[in-house]
């Protein structure tokens, strides 16, 4: 029926009924089903073992129902996204037993967590707490981290979206676009179409190398669209620069990378996928991304490195657009940050008797952070 109403293919799960609230006022032509998400009436208080302990328990029956409820309506499951942010005690915590717990009931089903990295200089003081706590949860639990980082996402839309003012709706926006032109429907180079497992066996070659980073173009403004030419080998150019100088920002004049980079040496990828949408993508010439252009480690193929999607279909306004999905160097930066931070906070006591309160020892504390001095020691000695 035309006028049938289309519902979301999701469920929602948070502490504070405020949220959900809003998110439903959004919606016009679509809606979250009424009995797709589940709401405590209180918040998880910025505590990643508040919500991991307390809140958890206590929503897993709930949560797993409703979950599969929304399986049971699938004509055919790929996989789960699970999207978060790991500043407070909710999407950190909750987020983080959720993640366990798909990983307990459904071990055969792929999962990829899309995770907002906080402002360095956020409001929330425990933040590089529960950041660290979460991301040592996701490295056993999740087949792959897409990682937003806040800061980027703001400098984005300042610099290059000619947003001044940017709020947090229009940081989503940009983070949202760049998700559903990699995810939305696809097919490779000989007319095969990939599911979601194959996105993710392709860019995750290891499970100790799990953080992936993605970079789109064009960046501009929807208004200057029409003063606009843009062509595949510009845009891969774009797309190979954005790489080679670790960034998210597509800058032609001079280095726009983060400026607490650990290197100063070329940032290594384990690998690409390159997804191409609108005229004559078939045509486009994406060598430009394959070594010796880009720095790969020595130990992925060289046939492995490299993967481009396409569809001949414009993508919103866009006559073309690519974006690329990156697991390389690009997101240990904000990691090692947070986790200096976090030992930092550790040593000197602070705050930390509040995790105790909820149940989360200091040696099992002392385990999450060598998990992730793991991942940014992993990731740091990639040599090409």
């Amino acid at each position: 029926m035309i006028n049938e109403k289309k519902f979301a293919r999701a469920v929602l799960f948070d502490t504070e009924p405020k949220v959900i609230k809003e998110v439903n006022s959004y919606c016009s032509s679509w809606s979250y089903r009424h009995d797709g998400y589940k709401i405590e009436m209180q918040g998880a208080g910025n505590n990643w073992a508040m919500g991991f302990f307390t809140h958890g328990p206590a929503f897993e029956d709930d949560c797993l129902e409703i979950l599969q409820r929304e399986i049971e309506r699938c004509d055919q499951l790929h996989g789960f996204l699970a999207f978060s942010s790991v500043a407070g005690g909710t999407g950190s915590g909750l987020g983080s037993f959720m993640s366990e717990k798909l990983r307990d009931h459904y071990p055969k089903i792929s999962s990829a967590n899309i995770t907002v990295w906080p402002f360095q200089r956020g409001d929330v003081s425990v933040q590089a707490y529960n950041s660290v706590l979460t991301l040592a949860a996701l490295q056993n639990s999740s087949d792959a981290v897409i990682m937003f980082e806040n800061d980027w996402l703001l400098k984005l839309c300042r610099q290059k979206m000619a947003l001044s003012r940017a709020s947090m709706p229009e940081l989503n926006t940009v983070a949202s676009q760049q998700l559903a032109n990699l995810l939305l429907p696809v097919e490779s180079c000989n007319s095969i179409c990939p599911r979601f497992n194959d996105l993710l066996a392709h860019l995750v070659p290891h499970p100790q190398y799990k953080l992936l980073g993605l970079r789109a173009v064009p960046q501009e403004p929807v208004a200057s669209l029409p003063f606009s030419a843009h062509t595949w080998s510009g845009l891969l150019r774009s797309l190979r620069r954005m790489v080679l100088y670790d960034s998210v920002i597509d800058e032609v004049y001079g280095k726009c990378a983060s400026t607490c980079n650990v290197n100063t040496r070329l940032p290594i990828s384990l690998c690409n996928l390159l997804v191409l949408r609108g005229r004559d993508s078939k045509s486009a010439d994406w060598n430009l991304l394959h070594k010796p252009s880009l720095p790969y480690t020595s130990w992925v193929p060289s046939s492995f490195r490299l993967k481009t999607l396409i569809n001949c279909n414009s993508f919103l306004s866009y006559d073309r657009t690519a974006v690329l999905a990156n697991n390389g160097q690009l997101s240990i930066c904000c990691v090692d940050v947070a986790l200096k931070k976090a030992w930092s906070m550790f040593y000197r006591k602070a705050y930390f008797h509040h995790y105790e309160d909820f149940g989360l020892s200091k040696d099992d504390f002392k385990l999450s952070i060598r998990i992730v001095h793991q991942i940014i020691s992993s990731y740091e000695t990639l040599a090409i």
